[in-house]
């Protein structure tokens, strides 16, 4: 890769900014062009190996279904009476030897269920149905199977033909597809035919297929996902059969190995995982329904799945039935700590019963699933170890960004010009990866929600539109961050007791009208008072009801400015107030309005200057909060019952001030000079 005269430009605006962001929150230290040089260069060359259409194309090229498999599965067919369903109970027949069964269900958590703590007896019933019948797909009100009326091949499909049928035919070859001529299979009873479709796969050339069961390219067409009218009510339908999903978060994963750190001592762990071969391909559909999963291929050649595949809208809630049974069965027979996510296992043992725990899942996971239900090249143990994306390093006790995201992150960060059209997937793209990184830093949490908002309201991935300034902001901010993420790693590496959750000390009551706001520090355990204060706004509010919330959030940042004068930090702290959107703009360290973006900034500062959290919010019914909405109204402290003794009096604390007034909602903050000086004055007057 070789960098030319506008990447200098670039590289050397970058620079200025990076240093500037890193003397803004006193990171210490700069960053030089030649370190951002090599992280753009390391970004290209991981992007190269991003797998897309191109490499999947040239995976197979020559691929086509022999002869003999089609006809020895119409031969089936016919041997069955022309009886699909028949047909599909012979072909899941020669695999139930080593497959999901009652039996294996019932070895593994007893007739009745109750062997395993934790197993759910909704989802011991479920398992049951589905190691008896197989998935009995739920289907929209309005759906009608489609045996005449095909969808058109997709175009990637026909480009990647050879690739995809391949990778068809291997599954074929393990028994869990059903391949006819397309003539014969339309005479199915009930048949119903889905485009097939192919999607990139992380570290697979070849990519992975998929079933496109929700494009409707007819307005007669019903698709197997539902329609625009119907595929709502199908979703709840489909989770209050089979549950809703609920995956691991990395903040459980890390109080996880916080709780296993408690029991056994950090220099006694390991973390480990595994993963199951095949995932949603181990469970079957009920042999009665199997033909809702036809997809005609090219050369009049159609499959047709009997167990689960990517792209049905119910598979991912009828696996996670699975899901939470493995997870109880793991959890309950290793002595260390664990969590499934879909198909993966993540979990963190004592060195000392490591390898008794990681074969108990092994035999207890295939005694359940079937003998290679484990792909076992994939397990791994180690002291640092990736989770979802994030280095868990028990040495360091940090987590971060693995190197594939950071550098994942960098690529689609520089690969536009900013100042330019952008398309619309693209800044969903980074919008995303920065909503992901801001777990690792306060700090930059304010600068992801204007990268959601301008893209919401449309549907057209491609389209190009343009970055408003603010937006333009937010991209030459995480440019920076992910830039020093990668040149200081270990500075910007979070802490994993951050997440501990700790019992608040404090307790914020406040309220504020638009001109004046009010704030009391409260004991949390027993409601005493600390101290209170009330002070004017120091710039000019205009009488719009839309900047009260942004009043609102000011009065919470009041309560750690009064926090500061009276020198309490490293606290935990509730939030009661009565404004929902406040609650929920400092509990998440992100606002919702412009108007409050000075505002964040200040608090998100503040904040990691005091290291102070919040731990709960309570929402107060505004005529309930009498006390501070009276303060916030000029009423005096005595005639609400205050001890006058406990007052701060912010109206003479200049530095105080000065700070309320970096928050003022008029002043423009929209590039990113204005950003760096709102940082820059904070971390200044929070000095002073």
């Amino acid at each position: 890769m070789h960098f030319d005269s506008t990447d200098n430009e670039l590289v050397q605006i970058t620079k200025s900014f990076a240093d500037s962001f890193i003397a803004a929150l006193n990171l210490g230290g700069t960053i030089s062009e030649e370190q951002i040089l090599n992280a753009l260069q390391q970004a290209h060359i991981a992007s190269d190996g991003y797998y897309n259409v191109t490499h999947a194309q040239q995976w197979n090229t020559t691929f086509e279904f022999p002869p003999e498999a089609i006809a020895a599965d119409t031969a089936l067919l016919e041997s069955c009476g022309n009886d699909f369903a028949s047909m599909c109970r012979a072909k899941q027949s020669k695999l139930a030897h080593n497959r999901l069964s009652v039996r294996r269900v019932i070895d593994t958590f007893g007739p009745q269920g109750t062997r395993i703590p934790g197993m759910l007896p909704a989802d011991f019933r479920l398992l049951l149905e589905f190691a008896q019948s197989g998935i009995t797909p739920l289907v929209g009100q309005d759906f009608v199977p489609q045996a005449t009326n095909l969808p058109p091949l997709r175009q990637r499909y026909l480009t990647l033909k050879h690739t995809v049928n391949s990778l068809l035919f291997k599954q074929w070859g393990d028994g869990t597809m059903a391949l006819l001529d397309t003539n014969k299979a339309k005479q199915i009873r009930g048949i119903h035919f889905s485009a097939q479709h192919q999607a990139d796969s992380k570290g697979k050339q070849e990519g992975r297929v998929i079933g496109d069961l929700s494009g409707q390219h007819d307005p007669a067409y019903t698709p197997l996902n539902g329609t625009s009218e119907s595929k709502d009510a199908l979703r709840r339908d489909i989770a209050e059969a089979w549950g809703e999903i609920k995956h691991p978060t990395v903040a459980q994963l890390v109080l996880m190995v916080l709780t296993a750190a408690d029991v056994h001592g950090w220099d006694e762990l390991v973390l480990w995982k595994k993963d199951l071969k095949g995932a949603f391909n181990l469970l079957n559909y009920n042999p009665d329904h199997c033909q809702l999963f036809a997809f005609p291929l090219s050369d009049e050649v159609t499959m047709i799945h009997m167990a689960g595949l990517f792209g049905w809208i119910g598979m991912p809630h009828a696996f996670q039935v699975l899901t939470r049974s493995l997870h109880a069965l793991c959890s309950y027979i290793i002595l260390g700590l664990c969590y499934w996510y879909v198909d993966d296992l993540m979990a963190v043992s004592p060195i000392s019963s490591y390898l008794t725990d990681s074969s108990k899942v092994d035999e207890s996971v295939q005694h359940l699933l079937g003998e290679g239900s484990i792909a076992q090249q994939k397990s791994q143990c180690a002291r640092q170890l990736e989770f979802l994306g994030w280095v868990f390093d028990l040495d360091t006790r940090t987590i971060t960004l693995c190197d594939r995201n950071m550098h994942k992150f960098l690529h689609a960060l520089f690969c536009f010009d900013a100042s330019k059209k952008v398309s619309v997937a693209l800044i969903q793209r980074v919008a995303s990866l920065a909503s992901r990184t801001s777990l690792l830093n306060r700090h930059m949490r304010p600068y992801t929600h204007e990268l959601h908002v301008i893209t919401s309201g449309y549907s057209q991935p491609h389209i190009r539109i343009a970055l408003t300034l603010q937006a333009q902001t937010d991209i030459i901010m995480w440019r920076s961050f992910v830039l020093l993420l990668i040149a200081q790693p270990t500075k910007l590496s979070r802490s994993m007791e951050s997440f501990r959750p700790h019992a608040p000390q404090y307790c914020f009551k406040y309220d504020a009208s638009l001109t004046r706001i009010a704030v009391g520090i409260y004991t949390s355990d027993s409601d005493d008072l600390l101290t209170f204060a009330a002070v004017d706004l120091p710039f000019a509010v205009n009488n719009e009801a839309k900047r009260q919330n942004t009043m609102e959030f000011l009065a919470i940042i009041f309560g750690l400015l009064l926090c500061w004068r009276t020198r309490r930090s490293d606290f935990y702290y509730n939030l009661h107030g009565d404004s929902m959107s406040s609650l929920a703009w400092a509990s998440k360290d992100r606002v919702n309005s412009k108007l409050a973006r000075r505002g964040n900034i200040v608090y998100t500062t503040l904040s990691m200057h005091l290291d102070a959290k919040v731990a709960a919010t309570t929402h107060i019914p505004g005529k309930l909060n009498i006390i501070f909405d009276g303060l916030s109204r000029l009423l005096s402290p005595a005639d609400l019952g205050l001890d006058i003794s406990l007052q701060y009096n912010a109206s003479d604390d200049t530095t105080l001030l000065q700070l309320l007034q970096l928050c003022d909602p008029d002043a423009t903050i929209d590039t990113i000079a204005e950003h760096i000086h709102v940082l820059t004055s904070c971390q200044q007057l929070l000095g002073a």
